[in-house]
């Protein structure tokens, strides 16, 4: 018999026979029935402690508790339990039928082959998930690309849980920012891509020195104000930023001499601030001329987007433009409608939206999970000047999102924790109650570089194209002393591999919400907890099976994995597309990543203990079975987090 899911069954079968035993010794008391891993195997494969919180609401001793319940538990109908047994204080331990459970996991996972693991969802859904949306101002950094890494593996596990997953990148041409560039680029012209090969790059350069000038410009004028009126120590603190924005021009100029000289010279004859302001203006009205300054460049740097995004193996399925929002209806409806709502009040005739007033109930509070104790301050919804303002912007785009959702995943950083909140309460009093209930902010920590600070407009980045270089150059040299026998090539194809794969795994392996302290040692470990390590597992199973000339014999005998090792893989394997399940429910690439580690650790300490090739022949055909359905289990399970196994290393 093939099993989707046989740890699955194992669980479901061990919760409904004890709560069965439960209802029959306590039918006046509900029990909830937790399971947890011994710390043995001596205490089974699984336990449950509930007897110990029974005999507190009963004054009874938990082995008394538990010993009542065991004289109810039936094993008749199970298929995976051998017996359950009571242990000191009050513990109900439960033993697995371990050859069985070895056997039967092997068998399904051979048969399945590439579906092994992924069990649908009987309720599947349409899913949008928009992750990335890097502003187009200058490459994909580090920080955007744990982003980008979280985002897309969200997507695989969603799409092969059964999900119609669509991934969005949002394109954020509207703003200052963008603006800025694009007076950059007035000025400048095709110029900017001198700067380097790939467009990306040459515009964060061009980014980083417009912003300094202009930066320059407005802090000099500060400081003189100041002294004029007497702040000298205020004066001196803006000294001090203005010093820094002066290093940073400096640099400009040992690399970028000649863009610098063209912007320089275009600003003498203009408002810096002034034509910023216009063509922000111009661009968010729809004016033609703004369009044909604006789009193109925001299109070339898309371009080295995608480059990138292609480099690494991710897509999107719609490029979603800002624009094309604002200069849509719907922001107009939005705002009229959260007008009409009562709850927006206005300060110097801009409209602001009290989004706080709205999160002191309690009710709503729980329905949009907004944490206790977290406080909503009031939403500006419009400039001074009556342009829109991102969070606006994004309440219409959400609407949008859900003409074909029934739920949206935005992967956005922690620090837009309460913009995403004053959406959701947007959508919430504006009649969008269901859909701001399965709007889903998911956070995520930063990536951090030991005595390195980050700042995108100061041009202090630390691109994904430049780290990905740097990771095939270091996988080069290792894999270059671990198989020196073969070619140029190969090694070149193989470092590329491993090099994406590593700093792949090292953003997603990492829980969420905490930060990703970047460490190249860590990062590259070929002896653990990395994706070096793990893929030197998998080329090390390929190797047993290549050598037993690819083909698994048709027959096996599971009762002849005995030995510990051999145990503890088969019902790894077993476990897999539990964890999946729970991966997919839980929202949890890291769990994953971190499933495909303790696999790759207890198939290593079993490829150094037995021999797979040289042991007896039906020893053999088992042994084989064992590391085929690994490599199966384990090309699926890194399937999910986006990264490919390698044949040799």
């Amino acid at each position: 018999m093939v099993y989707n899911n046989p740890w699955g069954i194992f669980l479901t079968e061990t919760r409904n026979v004890l709560k069965k035993a439960f209802k029959l010794a306590y039918p006046e008391i509900e029990v909830d029935i937790q399971l947890d891993k011994p710390p043995s195997k001596e205490y089974g494969d699984l336990s449950c402690s509930a007897c110990l919180s029974l005999a507190k609401k009963i004054s009874t001793k938990p082995i008394d508790v538990a010993e009542a319940v065991l004289k109810h538990v039936s094993l008749e109908d199970s298929v995976f339990i051998e017996k359950i047994v009571v242990s000191e204080p009050g513990y109900l331990n439960i033993y697995l039928k371990r050859s069985l459970m070895l056997g039967e996991a092997l068998k399904s996972a051979l048969t399945l082959k590439d579906e092994w693991g992924y069990v649908k969802t009987d309720k599947p859904l349409r899913i949008v998930i928009e992750h990335t949306s890097v502003n187009p101002i200058h490459p994909i950094t580090i920080g955007h690309a744990r982003n980008t890494f979280l985002g897309d593996s969200l997507a695989r596990i969603l799409n092969a849980r059964g999900h119609s997953v669509s991934r969005h990148f949002y394109i954020d041409d509207v703003g200052g920012q963008v603006a800025l560039l694009a007076y950059a680029y007035k000025l400048a012209s095709d110029m900017i891509f001198k700067l380097d090969t790939k467009p990306d790059h040459a515009i964060g350069r061009v980014y980083t020195t417009i912003s300094a000038l202009v930066e320059i410009r407005k802090l000099k004028s500060k400081v003189e104000n100041l002294r004029k009126s007497g702040k000298y120590e205020d004066a001196r603190r803006v000294e001090d930023e203005l010093s820094d924005w002066i290093g940073i021009l400096s640099e400009v100029e040992k690399k970028n001499s000649d863009i610098l000289q063209i912007l320089l010279n275009g600003m003498k004859s203009s408002d810096p601030d002034e034509e910023v302001r216009e063509i922000l203006k111009a661009y968010e009205l729809g004016s033609e001329e703004a369009k044909q300054l604006t789009r193109p460049i925001v299109e070339k740097c898309l371009t080295g987007f995608k480059e990138t995004l292609e480099r690494v193996g991710v897509s999107f399925d719609s490029w979603d433009w800002e624009s094309e929002v604002v200069w849509s209806s719907i922001v107009r409806k939005v705002l009229n409608g959260l007008i009409k709502s009562g709850y927006v009040k206005f300060e110097n005739d801009v409209p602001e939206f009290e989004a706080g007033k709205i999160a002191e109930d309690p009710a709503i509070r729980r329905r949009l999970e907004i944490p206790d104790g977290f406080e909503v301050p009031s939403l500006t919804l419009l400039r001074a000047d009556g342009l829109t303002l991102y969070p606006t912007r994004d309440i219409a785009y959400s609407i949008l999102k859900f003409q074909n959702a029934d739920r949206v995943i935005n992967v956005v950083g922690f620090d837009q924790t309460l913009p995403q909140i004053q959406v959701r309460i947007a959508l919430y009093v504006l009649g969008y109650k269901e859909q701001a209930e399965n709007q889903l902010h998911y956070s995520y920590g930063l990536v951090k570089f030991p005595g390195f600070k980050m700042s995108s407009r100061r041009g202090r980045y630390i691109t994904l194209d430049h780290l990905l270089d740097e990771a095939e150059a270091r996988a080069y040299m290792e894999v270059s002393k671990i198989s020196p026998q073969l070619s140029e090539d190969e090694r070149r194809r193989i470092a590329r591999s491993v090099g994406i794969s590593a700093v792949k795994y090292s953003l997603i392996s990492v829980e969420p919400s905490k930060d990703v302290v970047f460490d190249w040692d860590r990062v590259l470990d070929f002896k653990r907890n990395s994706a070096p390590f793990i893929l030197y597992s998998y080329a090390r199973a390929h190797g047993i099976t290549s050598k037993a000339g690819g083909e698994l014999p048709e027959e096996f005998d599971p009762s002849l994995l005995t030995q510990p090792l051999e145990e503890e893989l088969g019902l790894n394997i077993a476990m897999f597309p539990q964890v999946f399940i729970e991966a997919s429910e839980n929202l949890s690439p890291h769990t994953l990543a971190m499933y495909c580690n303790s696999l790759a650790t207890i198939f290593n300490s079993f490829y150094d203990s037995h021999p797979v090739i040289k042991a007896e022949r039906a020893v053999r055909e088992a042994r084989l079975a064992l590391v085929e359905a690994f490599k199966i289990t384990m090309r699926n399970a890194l399937k999910l987090i986006g990264i490919t196994p390698v044949e040799r290393m």
